[in-house]
C-alpha cells in the first residue's frame, strides 16, 4: 500500500500515475488486436456485430467502473485517516452493494438487450450474432464487477502497479483465448465474448490470492458486514454519483455519433481516425484524473489540504506541457499518423481528420480540458457529487444541441468544435466550486496560524 499523504508530492504522483497509463495503454493495443482477430478470423459481418454492441458494452462497463470508483472514494478517505476498521467495513459492505448490482444489471440487460440494439438500428442480418456475443459480456458482469471493485479499492490506498498486473495478464490470455476460441473450436463471435469472460474471471483469481498473501488490510470479517460505521446509503451515494456521470458521458458520445453517421462514409472514416489519435492523446488527462481521485481521497481523510491544492496545481503544469508538446506533435506528424491508421490517400480523409485534430489538440483548448478533469477529479476525491454531475450532464446536453442544430447546418466543423465548447462551458461549473475550497482552505490555515 502506499500512502499519498506523505512525501514530494509532484514525485507520488507521476510514480502513481505511470502505472495507470500504462495499464491504458495496454489495453488500446488490445482493442486494436482483439478487433484484428475477429475482423480477418471471423470477416466484416462479424466484427460489424461486435461494433453494433460497442455503445452498450461502453456504457456497461462505464456503469461498473463508476460505482467501483464511487466506492473507492471512501476507501481513499478512512485510509488517509488511518482508520483500517473503517476501511474494512467499506470494503464488505461494498461487496454487498455491488453482489446486488450485478444481479439487478444482469436481470434487466438480458431482459433488455434485443429491444435496445433494435432500437440502435443494429441490422437484422447481424442481430443474432450481436446477441450471442453481448449476452456472454452481460452474464460476465459478475466478473466485471468483481475486477473493478478490487482494482479500484488497491489504487484507493496507493497500489497502481498491481492492477496494471492483473490487466496485463488479462489481455494477454483475453487474444490468446480468441485465437484459440475462434480459430480452433470455431465458436464464431460467441467465441470473443467467451474468451473475455474466462480472461477476466483468471485475472480476478490472480487479484484474490495476491490479496489473501498480500494485503491484510483488505482481510474482512462477518463483523465488518454488520458494523454501524458505514452505511450503505452512504455506498450507494457516492457510487450512484460517479457511475452516473461516467454514463453520462458514454450517453453523450453515442448522442454525438449520431450526428457524425449522418455526413457520409468518408467523414465517418477521417473522423473514426482523428478520434483514435485523439483518444491516445487526451489518455495522459484521463489517468492524471484518475490519480487526482485517489489522491485527494488520502489528503482529505487526512485533513491536509495544502497538499490537494498543490497536487492540483502541480498536476495542471504537468498538463500544460504535455498539451504543448501534443499540439506541436500532431502538427508535425498528424498526417503520417491518420495514412498509418486508414491506409488510404483519399486526400477528403485526410484533411478532414487533420481539421479535427488541430482543432481539437490544441494547447489553449487543453488547458480548459486539464481544469475540468482535474477540478472534477478533485471534487469527486473531496465527496462532492452534484457539481461533477451537473457538469457531465451539460455536456451531454451540450453535445444533443450541436447533433440536432448546428451540424445540420455547419456539417463536420460544428463536430470539430463541440467538444473543446463544452470543454471551456464545462470547466467553469467545476472552477467556482473548486475556488471556493481553496477560499475555505486558506482561511483555515489562517486561524490555525493564528491559534
Amino acid at each position: 500500500m502506499k500512502d499519498l499523504t506523505k512525501g514530494p508530492v509532484l514525485k507520488l504522483l507521476l510514480l502513481f500515475s505511470l502505472p495507470i497509463l500504462l495499464g491504458n495503454i495496454l489495453q488500446q493495443f488490445y482493442n486494436f488486436g482483439d478487433t484484428m482477430i475477429v475482423g480477418r478470423t471471423l470477416g466484416i459481418d462479424d466484427l460489424a456485430a461486435v461494433g453494433a454492441t460497442s455503445s452498450i458494452v461502453e456504457m456497461i462497463f462505464s456503469l461498473v467502473n463508476g460505482f467501483t470508483i464511487g466506492f473507492s472514494i471512501l476507501t481513499g478517505v478512512a485510509f488517509g485517516a488511518r482508520d483500517e476498521e473503517r476501511v474494512r467495513q467499506v470494503i464488505a459492505k461494498g461487496i454487498l452493494v455491488c453482489a446486488f448490482l450485478t444481479v439487478l444489471l444482469t436481470a434487466l440487460l438480458l431482459l433488455g438487450i434485443r429491444p435496445a440494439l433494435i432500437a440502435l438500428h443494429t441490422p437484422a442480418d447481424i442481430l443474432d450474432k450481436s446477441l450471442s456475443y453481448v449476452r456472454v459480456i452481460i452474464l460476465g458482469i459478475v466478473v466485471t464487477m468483481t475486477y473493478n471493485m478490487i482494482a479500484n479499492t488497491l489504487r484507493a490506498l496507493g497500489n497502481s502497479v498491481f492492477p496494471l498486473i492483473a490487466l496485463a495478464i488479462s489481455s494477454m490470455l483475453n487474444l490468446l483465448f480468441d485465437l484459440f476460441f475462434i480459430r480452433v473450436l470455431h465458436m464464431g463471435i460467441m467465441g470473443a465474448g467467451v474468451a473475455t469472460l474466462l480472461a477476466q474471471i483468471i485475472s480476478v483469481i490472480v487479484c484474490l490470492i495476491y490479496i489473501i498473501k498480500k494485503c491484510p488490510l483488505l482481510h474482512v470479517k462477518r463483523k465488518h458486514f454488520t458494523a454501524k460505521g458505514v452505511s450503505v446509503s452512504e455506498l450507494i451515494a457516492s457510487g450512484a454519483g460517479m457511475a452516473l456521470m461516467y454514463s453520462i458521458v458514454s450517453t453523450g458520445s453515442i448522442v454525438l455519433q449520431s450526428g457524425i453517421n449522418s455526413l457520409g462514409t468518408d467523414t465517418i472514416a477521417a473522423h473514426t481516425a482523428a478520434r483514435k489519435i485523439c483518444s491516445l492523446c487526451m489518455m495522459p488527462f484521463g489517468t492524471m484524473s484518475t490519480s487526482l481521485v485517489t489522491f485527494t481521497s488520502q489528503n482529505f481523510g487526512a485533513r491536509k489540504m495544502n497538499r490537494i491544492k498543490e497536487g492540483l496545481c502541480k498536476a495542471l503544469g504537468l498538463a500544460f506541457i504535455w498539451g504543448l508538446l501534443a499540439m506541436v506533435g500532431i502538427r508535425l506528424f498528424g498526417r503520417v499518423l491518420i495514412s498509418l491508421i486508414t491506409t488510404n490517400s483519399n486526400t477528403y480523409v485526410l484533411s478532414t481528420a487533420m481539421q479535427y485534430l488541430k482543432i481539437n489538440i490544441n494547447l489553449p483548448f487543453y488547458c480548459f480540458l486539464a481544469v475540468l478533469c482535474f477540478f472534477r477529479s478533485t471534487l469527486q476525491g473531496l465527496g462532492q457529487k452534484i457539481i461533477p454531475i451537473i457538469g457531465s450532464l451539460t455536456e451531454m446536453i451540450g453535445k444533443a444541441v450541436f447533433v440536432f442544430l448546428f451540424v445540420p447546418k455547419m456539417g463536420y466543423p460544428a463536430v470539430c468544435f463541440c467538444e473543446p465548447v463544452l470543454w471551456i462551458i464545462c470547466s467553469f461549473i467545476v472552477i467556482f466550486p473548486m475556488a471556493k475550497f481553496f477560499r475555505q482552505t486558506k482561511t483555515a490555515d489562517k486561524q490555525q496560524t493564528k491559534n
